[in-house]
């Protein structure tokens, strides 16, 4: 193989994106779910504290994000604990959602 065939041959790999930009969106997405969450908890506080209503909407988002988060880990690793804590994770947002429902 030659230098213009092993060029082609990357391109063709990294057609999509390169190992950069993909650690840059992974970065950035860690970055806005920390954003979410301090923004989310902000609130939960607020509402707490000026008494308007339940927080079982934000907690139900919350956890949401969690279970969301943990299922996409357990799709790359497979690993049995990860679906575990996936599912009851789950399990709460579905808890905190139907309350959300029943009160809100």
């Amino acid at each position: 193989m030659d230098r213009d065939e092993v060029l082609a041959q990357s391109r063709k790999d990294n057609r999509l994106l390169d190992e950069r930009d993909r650690r840059i969106g992974d970065q950035a997405s860690v970055w806005g779910a920390i954003g979410m969450g301090v923004i989310l908890v902000a609130v939960f506080f607020v509402r707490l504290a000026a008494g308007c209503g339940n927080p079982y909407d934000l907690l139900a988002v919350g956890f949401g994000y969690l279970a969301a988060a943990n299922a996409y880990k357990w799709n790359s690793t497979k690993a049995g604990m990860t679906l575990l804590v996936a599912v009851l994770y789950a399990a709460v947002a579905l808890g905190w959602l139907w309350l959300y429902a029943l009160e809100g």
